[in-house]
């Protein structure tokens, strides 16, 4: 019992030395390294040397040295450093020792340790790796290179591509640097979304265009010389995909599913993309492929509800004077739904086709039809089934059945209070109160949605509840804000002429109304609904020269220049418009962006350089 108390007492007392001995080391770090901040380097020293020869820690001893630099104190670091080598045999310490030479001007001693480091490298991966690093680190990039390339001889088998690859690319050697990455590729497929995550770390930093220019440019050579293997292919398509090029990503995708057969969920998710940017030509095209080969893709039917989808999604963003025969898209529709019937699965289009009965070819009882039958699916789940009712409650308020409209929404709000569809239906309540002309009603419910964690939502509610408070309390009479309320009506109603007809009728009668820049927003808005961006940009041109200083001229000057860049093909009209939002509205929400738009305009971030594709029996061009 004696020796048993004594052993506690022993082991009590030596875990409180070596716990206090710990929380002195700590201080002396804490302090050294205020020292070494505040650029007091000679304490510093002293303090890192000490805690060095205590603990042996290498990040102490390398504060020492870079201490004993900054004092210009080089003959204490020499001699450090080779005591330190002379010991261990670390080659990292001459590595140290050479850039103390560089640091003192001695460029040819520097070499010479450099050089022996690299003479006497050991084979060994971890070694080759930890002297690659130290190099890197010290920005010594050609050394770094020499060390892996030196380790490829010494060292059979390794071949050390990635960590060559990250040195080639901090000296910008774009095409040293696609040679390695394409070598590792080849070595292992597996590394294909490696390199990918690499490019498109770097590529942020592209300003100039070069890498993006050289990465394509490698990849379609590595293809010409070595067509079989599949990763160089995976990798241009992921290039074209980052370019937001979907229809070379796709025309890619189809011409190497012809050799694999299994590009189908590539297929379909770069069709969703291109349509997302209104490229429904190629999305179809993707699309049409898939459906007519063979074998039968195994999501054959998915393909097909796709297919209609955004034949839709081309009809309602396509001039009217341009649209195909309305007709045809309800066959297609009628037809995927006689086929599959009405499911769960289908739900989506369920909606799409009653949203298109009603608001494009004005049939809205045959929309609550479908809509009917949609709802009667046993197996929706609550996010499908709130989706139909709410566009029956939209189709509702395009049928003026506004209070019908009105409790629609209210269920569906009571029983989304959980999720952000809830405030989605909250905000078309609010405006539904507003057309109806119930203005106090209305500014309530959108002052409680600015705080909405859906940024979109938050953003209209502010927008309409500004406008409201602008125009609303301090005008003796309320019939400009009830006609433009009507107006908004019949905009959301896709009625553009009574609309356009409610919003003119408003600037006759009341000609110097404070609505009237927000009028001319709205007269914009139908121009460019009628797909007349000539005219729209008119509209926003008059609201910027007669209403500088209104709330809309920032907003007004954006949608201007966007449609010059986008739609009118006038990039330096755009890029003026850009600056001129820069200078004149410095607190614009639109700042940011105006901002990336105009240099890039200016040519800050060039383009990258078209290099011709490859052609093979396999690739289909454009």
């Amino acid at each position: 019992m004696r020796y048993f108390i004594l052993y506690i007492f022993l082991f009590l007392f030596t875990n409180t030395i070596f716990g206090q001995q710990i929380n002195v080391a700590q201080n002396d770090a804490q302090l050294a390294q205020s020292y070494y901040q505040a650029k007091e380097y000679e304490k510093s020293a002293k303090l890192y040397l000490d805690l060095y020869e205590k603990t042996t820690f290498s990040h102490y001893f390398d504060y020492y040295i870079n201490s004993l630099v900054y004092l210009k104190d080089f003959d204490t670091a020499i001699k450090a450093l080779k005591k330190e080598f002379k010991k261990s045999k670390n080659p990292r310490n001459q590595i140290i020792l050479g850039y103390v030479y560089n640091e003192m001007g001695e460029t040819e001693k520097s070499v010479e340790t450099f050089d022996e480091v690299i003479k006497d490298l050991t084979p060994s991966n971890a070694v080759i790796i930890t002297i690659g690093n130290e190099f890197f680190q010290r920005r010594e990039f050609e050394y770094a290179e020499k060390t892996y390339l030196r380790g490829r001889e010494i060292l059979p088998g390794e071949m050390f591509y990635n960590n060559l690859a990250n040195v080639y690319a901090y000296l910008r050697d774009y095409s040293k640097m696609m040679i390695q990455y394409m070598a590792l590729v080849k070595e292992d497929e597996k590394n294909v979304l490696l390199v990918e995550n690499r490019l498109n770390a770097l590529l942020r930093t592209d300003f100039d265009g070069s890498l993006r220019t050289t990465i394509k440019k490698e990849v379609i050579k590595n293809i010409q010389a070595d067509p079989n293997t599949i990763a160089f292919n995976r990798i241009l398509i992921w290039f074209f995909v980052t370019e937001k090029d979907y229809e070379q990503a796709v025309l890619n995708s189809i011409a190497l599913d012809r050799r694999t057969k299994t590009e189908d969920d590539n297929i379909i998710n770069f069709a969703r993309n291109a349509a997302e940017i209104q490229l429904f030509d190629v999305a179809l095209q993707g699309l049409d492929y898939l459906n007519t080969r063979h074998p039968e893709p195994a999501n054959l039917n998915l393909v097909k509800m796709e297919m209609v989808r955004i034949e839709f999604l081309k009809f309602i963003n396509t001039a009217p004077k341009l649209r195909t025969n309305g007709r045809e898209l309800v066959n297609k529709f009628e037809n995927i739904l006689n086929q599959m019937g009405y499911s769960a699965e289908t739900s989506y289009l369920i909606q799409a086709y009653a949203h298109f009965l009603a608001f494009y070819l004005f049939q809205p009882n045959e929309a609550m039809a479908v809509l009917e039958k949609g709802l009667s699916i046993r197996d929706l789940n609550n996010l499908q089934r709130t989706l139909l009712k709410v566009e029956q409650a939209d189709i509702n308020v395009f049928n003026n059945k506004l209070w019908e409209a009105t409790l629609q929404y209210a269920q569906i709000i009571e029983s989304n209070r959980e999720n952000s569809l809830g405030d989605e239906v909250k905000l078309k309540k609010a405006k539904l109160g507003f057309y109806l002309g119930d203005i106090e009603w209305a500014r309530g419910q959108l002052d409680a949605l600015k705080a909405s964690t859906s940024k979109l939502i938050a953003n209209d509610a502010m927008e309409l509840s500004l406008l409201i408070s602008a125009n609303y309390d301090l005008d003796s009479l309320d019939e400009p804000i009830q006609m433009f309320a009507r107006g908004d009506l019949y905009l959301f109603q896709n009625n553009d002429k009574r609309a356009e007809s409610t919003f003119d009728s408003l600037l006759v009668k009341y000609p110097s109304h404070s609505l009237s820049d927000k009028i001319l927003m709205r007269k914009a808005q139908i121009a460019e609904l009628r797909f007349d961006f000539v005219a729209a940009a008119a509209e926003y041109d008059k609201i910027v020269k007669e209403y500088t200083f209104s709330s809309s001229a920032d907003d007004a000057m954006y949608k201007m220049a966007q449609l010059y860049e986008t739609k009118l093909n006038n990039p330096s009209k755009a890029q003026e418009l850009y600056k001129q939002l820069l200078l004149n509205y410095p607190g614009s929400i639109y700042v940011v962006d105006s901002r990336t738009r105009y240099r890039t305009l200016r040519g800050d971030y060039e383009a990258t350089q078209e290099i011709t594709p490859y052609e093979s029996p396999e690739f289909i061009t454009p």
